[in-house]
C-alpha cells in the first residue's frame, strides 16, 4: 500500500511499510513523515486530521490545495488544508551534511 504526495512541482508514491516516524507540530501547521528513503514535510492548517489518517494507514493521497483561501474563507468541507509539500530524498540530505 502506497501513500501518494502531489504538488504542482512533483509527485511521488511511497510505501506505508517504509514509514518509520510521523510527527505533528503542536499547532497542527506542519506534519513530518520520515520514510526509509525520503523525508516529507507537509505544511498547512488543521493537519491533525491528516496525522490521524496517516497514523491509521487510511490516507491514500496528500495534495496541495489548488485554490488559495484565507482563514476567514476556508470552506467548511475542508478539514485539513495542505499549502505545501516538500519531498527530500535522504541521500541528498546526507550529502549536504558532508
Amino acid at each position: 500500500m502506497f501513500l501518494r504526495f502531489e504538488s504542482p512541482r512533483e509527485q511521488i508514491a511511497l510505501p506505508y511499510a517504509s514509514l518509520v516516524q510521523l510527527t505533528l507540530k503542536l499547532d497542527s501547521t506542519a506534519l513530518e513523515l520520515a520514510f526509509v528513503t525520503h523525508r516529507v514535510t507537509v505544511a498547512g492548517h488543521s493537519l491533525e486530521v491528516l496525522y490521524a489518517a496517516v497514523a491509521e494507514a487510511q490516507a491514500r493521497v496528500v495534495r496541495t490545495l489548488a485554490t488559495e483561501f484565507t482563514g476567514a474563507t476556508w470552506p467548511p468541507s475542508y478539514q485539513a488544508i495542505v499549502r505545501s509539500i516538500r519531498i527530500e530524498p535522504l541521500e541528498s540530505l546526507d550529502q549536504r551534511g558532508r
